[in-house]
């Protein structure tokens, strides 16, 4: 009797252990001093951060957003964002190569939330393949690029993907490309394998920043894409709604790391003029004016994710134009916040030592990513006077 009151103990022991929720903040104390590292290492000598991912993957934190019926790990979208603005201050590269698979995964999970079947399933493969996926940090965009053909089944796709970041790790391609079927141009957005033939990672990640990131080119050539695996075909060059989607929930996840960045460069600088002693006026209003463009970075992130609603909502043209915008406030006052704070350390700053020059690299980045500041300003403006946003 009291073996299988024991046995019945330990069964309703794993059930809980099964659906409890990950602990990141945990996670992350445990293994962020390694992941900072390896992170240096991995600047200094211009390589893919592989151990840190491996890391990662090993505390499934690959698969922390998907839902525990799932088997993932049940994390709120949010902690996931605030994971990401953690992590980065940590090493920077590592955390945007993460956001840039779970910036996928998050659209995946809003989608089966919303009763989605085919999303369902794929973050049922992600769990139980224990799969990454990769996309491009913006040759993916409005636009696309690149040439398709149908066959008969499906498509044979012909492109190159810059800014894949993660590639040496990943499992599935989630991509896009043009399309042109005589009449109109369209883009075709697709899943494929990593290793079907025609794919080759192109080892051309070689930048000023983000060098961990592995943010490799991809080239597709004439690789063939069956109609299932076909997600979405649409008009080139116009806003479709999911783009709203798109950047009402993926934004988040991408820039949180940019934000760590920011907050990283905030608290060093901040360290480093307190401990010298010394405090001259030209260098406090330095330090002042770096904290305020650090807040306000701080603000939009906070405005950011709280668009999403942690995955509870419809995404329209207001969230992504709330999205687009506080993604432009926080690299535009993140760029003021690092200036500011160099201009606090003068000199010390472009020394390596001072571990400010790195992030500044890393932070340069976040420009990068759609939409640029000029484009962004042009479609405020068409959404704040009523017109429809354009890519």
């Amino acid at each position: 009797m009291t073996n299988n009151m024991n046995l019945q103990h330990n069964v309703s022991e794993l059930a809980d252990m099964a659906t409890e929720k990950m602990n990141l903040n945990k996670i992350l104390a445990e293994i962020g001093p390694e992941i900072e590292k390896e992170g240096l290492v991995c600047d200094a000598e211009n390589k893919f951060a592989e151990k840190n991912f491996s890391l990662l993957k090993s505390k499934g934190i690959y698969k922390a957003l998907i839902p525990t019926e799932l088997g993932g790990g049940g994390v709120p979208y949010s902690e996931l964002c605030h994971f990401l603005r953690d992590l980065a201050q940590y090493c920077p590269s590592t955390s945007l190569a993460l956001s840039m698979h779970m910036h996928l995964i998050s659209v995946l999970v809003f989608k089966h939330m919303n009763g989605d079947a085919a999303a369902t399933k794929t973050l049922q493969a992600v769990v139980e393949k224990n799969l990454v996926l990769l996309s491009t940090g913006g040759g993916d965009w409005v636009s696309s690029n690149g040439s398709a053909r149908k066959v008969d089944g499906g498509y044979r796709i012909t492109c190159v993907k810059p800014f894949c970041s993660g590639s040496p790790i990943a499992n599935v391609a989630v991509m896009s490309c043009a399309y042109d079927d005589g009449t109109k141009e369209h883009v075709i957005h697709f899943s494929a394998p990593m290793n079907s033939e025609g794919i080759e990672i192109i080892n051309d990640w070689n930048a000023m920043g983000m060098r961990g990131t592995g943010s490799n080119s991809v080239r597709f050539s004439d690789v063939f894409i069956p109609d299932e695996k076909i997600t979405l075909i649409r008009e080139r060059g116009k806003w479709h709604p999911v783009w709203d989607v798109v950047a009402t929930l993926a934004f988040p996840v991408f820039i949180s790391p940019y934000a760590g960045i920011v907050e990283a460069i905030a608290k060093k600088t901040i360290a480093i003029v307190t401990n010298r002693g010394k405090h001259d006026p030209y260098i406090l209003s330095s330090l002042g004016d770096m904290h305020n463009h650090y807040q306000i970075t701080r603000m939009a992130l906070d405005t950011l994710i709280d668009n999403a609603k942690n995955l509870v909502l419809k995404p329209n043209s207001h969230s992504a134009s709330v999205a687009l915008q506080s993604k432009s406030i926080i690299t535009e006052h993140g760029r003021q916040c690092a200036q500011s704070a160099m201009e606090a350390l003068g000199g010390y700053s472009y020394y390596h030592k001072a571990g400010i020059e790195r992030l500044y690299r890393d932070l340069l980045a976040g420009e990068f990513h759609p939409m640029q500041a000029s484009k962004q300003r042009e479609m405020l403006g068409n959404f704040l006077v009523g017109k429809t946003l354009a890519g």
